[in-house]
């Protein structure tokens, strides 16, 4: 295509030239660019029909520069400085554009107007559903949800890619061809990605794109003795929904996804990741071998058996004290007096509450380098004890708000610190927090550490808050593993060597 051709417009024949660049390794200029020339595309003197000739290599460009942003979002605790934040945006809303201009080419479609062999409604679905997964994966490393109407969108485009008849295909069965985007879209959603790190995020994403492939996505119910599933409406703005969450409704049109597949080539993965054993080919690069195999483990939880919420949240409004990080909480709690424990705090507003969780709302301060899976303690007033926590998401729709969900491990914690003993490989002594047994539940005491501390069965536990005290301890079970912390039971050790 010649941009001297008389029927392109001067905007559209510079929106070619650029094309026709090399990619820049500055992101802000490529997206400045982008946003640019989107803006001079949808201005009035500029035909929809002159969209559509830009739009494939318009995806390509935009994909190869949302993936520049991948990597400096990777890298950046939440909340983001106010410029990425703004860039974030910007490249959100630059996806959403194009991925309308997929709809203009479909609704000509239909109307017969712009058919050609290259131009079908799978094809044009097919690109659509690629851009809508960068815009949600860029959405969630900014600490945002879903755009409005994204999903309604994904599922329309999902639609409109199944054929009217396909041969050999089981009753009920929804063949693959164009559907690969939106089981990455289904995938990525139920993998609860508001509780994962920017780095997992991106891991996470890149595996998808290769294994997304092996769900599952039919139109009938699955049997009572088929777990895992999800239920989607497609005349709803919503992701999928698990059923042992929420019983679908009775209407007609829901399409049902299982990620069980997945869940069981995770398993087989996580050994390998745990072992010596040379790393298995095409892995993505942004985790270690023990991070790749922590996320996956929790992951494989979500794909395979989704937790049930056992509580209903009440609203309410009440002011807290946060203390937020691990390391943080255990220097806090070394220091005797609620005046100088008031210093490494700051004060949030819980929003809901429920016996097992909080959400709360920053209201004073600057909260910095928040992670999904940190250690977070609050309380109400000084003369309560410290309730602790584990962060499950973050929500950031903007620098200054922030929201986070919470989930209670304990009412109260002691200071100590730990060191595993393992005879292959020396590690020092780490802060960690004694959290108390709690015999209705049937927990012996347990230990919240640092990620990555566990390393063996035994370790000595050091107290000297009151009174130097020194301990073997054995490990009886890990029941929690997140980007920054860990959770195992244990039971001091008759028999220390």
């Amino acid at each position: 295509m010649s941009v001297a051709d008389p029927k392109i417009s001067d905007r559209t024949a510079a929106v070619f030239d650029w094309l026709a660049t090399e990619l820049s390794a500055d992101a802000d200029l490529e997206l400045a660019t982008l946003v640019r020339h989107l803006e001079d595309l949808g201005r009035p003197d500029v035909s929809r029909k002159q969209l559509q000739r830009c739009l494939g290599l318009l995806h390509a460009r935009s994909i190869a520069i949302s993936h520049l942003f991948r990597e400096r979002l990777a890298a950046s605790s939440l909340p983001l400085t106010i410029g990425l934040h703004r860039s974030a945006t910007r490249l959100v809303s630059a996806l959403g554009k194009i991925s309308a201009g997929y709809e203009d080419s479909l609704d000509e479609i239909r109307h017969r107007l712009g058919r050609t062999a290259r131009n079908t409604p799978e094809a044009i679905s097919a690109g659509a559903l690629d851009i809508l997964c960068e815009q949600l994966t860029i959405a969630h490393l900014a600490g945002n949800s879903a755009p409005y109407e994204f999903w309604l969108r994904a599922h329309a485009f999902f639609r409109d890619s199944r054929p009217d008849t396909t041969a050999n295909t089981k009753p009920g069965d929804i063949p693959d061809n164009t559907a690969g985007a939106y089981k990455y879209l289904l995938a990525f959603a139920a993998s609860q990605p508001e509780g994962l790190t920017g780095s997992e995020l991106c891991w996470l994403a890149e595996y998808l794109a290769d294994n997304a492939d092996s769900t599952s996505i039919r139109t009938t119910p699955p049997g009572e003795d088929e777990l895992g599933w999800f239920w989607i409406d497609p005349d709803q703005d919503t992701p999928p929904i698990s059923i042992s969450r929420r019983e679908p409704p009775h209407v007609d049109g829901l399409i049902y996804f299982s990620a069980e597949e997945l869940a069981r080539r995770a398993t087989a993965l996580i050994d390998p990741l745990e072992s010596d054993a040379p790393l298995p080919a095409g892995l993505p690069s942004h985790l270690g071998r023990y991070e790749a195999a922590t996320l996956l483990r929790r992951v494989r939880e979500y794909w395979a058996c989704p937790p049930r919420r056992e509580h209903s949240r009440r609203r309410n409004q009440y002011a807290v004290r946060v203390c937020c990080g691990l390391d943080t909480i255990w220097k806090m709690l070394r220091e005797p007096g609620s005046a100088r424990q008031t210093r490494h705090s700051s004060e949030w507003m819980v929003v809901n509450e429920s016996p097992t969780g909080y959400a709360i709302m920053q209201v004073t301060g600057t909260a910095n380098d928040l992670n999904p899976g940190m250690a977070l303690a609050l309380r109400r007033n000084d003369d309560e004890r410290w309730t602790l926590c584990v962060v499950r998401w973050i929500r950031t729709e903007t620098p200054e708000q922030i929201e986070l969900g919470l989930q209670v491990i304990a009412n109260t914690a002691k200071p100590v610190t730990v060191g595993f003993r393992n005879a292959n490989q020396t590690r020092p002594m780490r802060p960690a927090l004694v959290l108390p047994a709690v015999a209705a539940l049937g927990r012996q005491q347990s230990i919240l550490a640092p990620a990555g501390t566990y390393s063996a069965r035994r370790f000595m536990l050091v107290s000297d808050t009151n009174r130097l005290y020194i301990a073997q301890g054995r490990l009886l079970s890990l029941d929690m593993q997140t980007a920054a912390v860990e959770l195992f039971q244990y039971e001091i050790d008759p028999y220390p060597l």
